[in-house]
């Protein structure tokens, strides 16, 4: 979402600087951000109680002298919100995640409940779930619930999408359940791999792609050659054209056992896909007013049977697609997140209601 929330601003005019606490930069992610219109600092901190560059950190700020810190993440959560208050600058803390995993860290999460509580202005949730988490640790600092959005994905030609299919699985015409995300624990893909050994009995002509990297991807390939699955699922990597292969799958599944706010979700739903997800995170808000199926964590026999009802009708494929993405035109579009952001910009920093005002004039030009 930072490069979305970089271009978004960007194209108002704003200036976005973002500021990298890792001592690893992606030079990917970097690389989008700079085409996105942003400007990269580093100020690295090799653990978070870092007092050198804690106060090279905050000498910038100071310097800068920012209208506004969003921090993203349980670092810059702390970090951030830390030297905001310092350099008397707005904070905005954000919160992704519907419950806390790492408890081998769990002092973090006490030293990050006390930056909501304390020292931020603002917290801002990425879905209803994870805005209930975070009223549970933010005390009384306001909590600002804003989901996450999506551009709305283009349709293949049917050349295009049949070549892609090809290479994807060998056969065009076998049907296409996708996934992606990282091949961790929390996706529950050995739960999808239970539910595909199922589905495959039932649907021969069923294929499952998965796209995503991860330390699981050993485990995953012993387990699939166990179940005899091997022709019948292919575990693609990390790929950098997951909105193609949205474009050319039948079905979108989505198998965790929790989530913050999936954009992987919206993206299916934006590109038109029946959708299963399991009922975690924010998966029952998206999905809910019949654009989607959704199943409990944790169990891949009724995981299965959503996704063969799906598989066995080509209608309530089309009619649940065409509404997933009638929602996301509706609810999770770019112009309408933006409106969002500068509404909890402006609670802190009354300037950027004249933002909202250039986004309401440009929204209007583009209809006309």
């Amino acid at each position: 979402m930072q490069v979305f929330l970089a271009s978004s601003l960007h194209t108002l005019g704003i200036e976005l600087t973002v500021v990298n606490l890792s001592r690893y930069a992606d030079s990917a992610l970097v690389r989008q951000l700079e085409e996105a219109g942003a400007r990269i600092v580093e100020f690295p901190f090799p653990r978070l109680f870092s007092p050198i560059s804690f106060f090279r950190l905050v000498m910038f700020l100071h310097r800068q002298k920012f209208d506004l810190v969003h921090a993203y993440l349980t670092y810059s959560n702390i970090i951030g919100s830390l030297a905001g208050r310092l350099t008397g600058i707005p904070v905005i803390a954000s919160l992704r995640n519907a419950e806390y995993r790492h408890h081998k860290f769990i002092f973090r999460k006490y030293v990050e409940d006390f930056s909501f509580q304390y020292l931020a202005d603002r917290v801002m949730a990425n879905g209803n779930a994870v805005g209930d988490f975070a009223r549970k640790r933010s005390g009384r600092t306001p909590v600002d619930v804003i989901v996450n959005a999506v551009d709305m994905i283009p349709s293949l030609t049917e050349e295009e999408r049949i070549v892609l299919r090809h290479e994807l699985v060998g056969d065009a015409q076998r049907l296409v359940v996708l996934s992606v995300g990282r091949l961790t624990r929390a996706k529950g893909f050995f739960d999808l791999l239970d539910a595909f050994k199922i589905i495959h009995s039932a649907q021969p002509n069923a294929v499952l792609v998965i796209a995503g990297g991860g330390t699981l991807r050993d485990g995953l390939n012993r387990y699939m050659q166990e179940l005899g699955l091997q022709n019948d699922v292919f575990l693609l990597g990390s790929r950098h054209d997951v909105p193609r292969l949205l474009a050319a799958a039948d079905i979108y599944v989505n198998s965790s056992h929790w989530e913050g706010t999936p954009v992987s979700v919206l993206e299916a739903m934006s590109a038109g896909l029946p959708t299963v997800a399991t009922t975690v995170g924010e998966n029952p808000f998206l999905l809910s007013q019949e654009t989607g199926l959704l199943v409990p964590p944790h169990q891949p026999e009724k995981l299965a049977a959503a996704i063969l009802s799906l598989l066995d009708s080509s209608q309530k494929r089309a009619e649940l697609g065409s509404a997933a993405r009638a929602r996301v035109i509706q609810d999770y579009g770019r112009t309408a997140w933006c409106r969002k952001i500068l509404a909890l910009y402006a609670k802190l920093l009354p300037k950027a209601n004249e933002y909202l005002v250039k986004l309401d004039e440009t929204s209007m030009q583009n209809k006309a």
